[in-house]
């Protein structure tokens, strides 16, 4: 066999492989439990992520501006 395609099938198995490295990490650092807390302007139930606490975001119903409480104050 040729050692161009020979290196060539070993570089596309590694780019696979390193492909479904990356995407495995960044799906597990997603895979967060979700938290809720109820809109303060118009009481619609929102959810969030523990990495998202103490950061502005917007209602999606009423686009009203939110920040997301610490965990402790979340709602079931």
């Amino acid at each position: 066999m040729d050692t161009t395609i020979l290196l060539m099938v070993f570089g596309v198995a590694a780019c696979l492989v390193a492909g479904v490295v990356l995407f495995r990490r960044r799906r597990s650092k997603e895979d967060d439990s979700f938290y809720h807390f109820r809109c303060p302007k118009c009481q619609r139930r929102l959810r969030y992520l523990a990495r998202q606490v103490g950061h502005k975001g917007k209602c999606s119903n009423c686009s009203g501006e939110v920040v997301f409480p610490p965990i402790s104050q979340s709602i079931d």
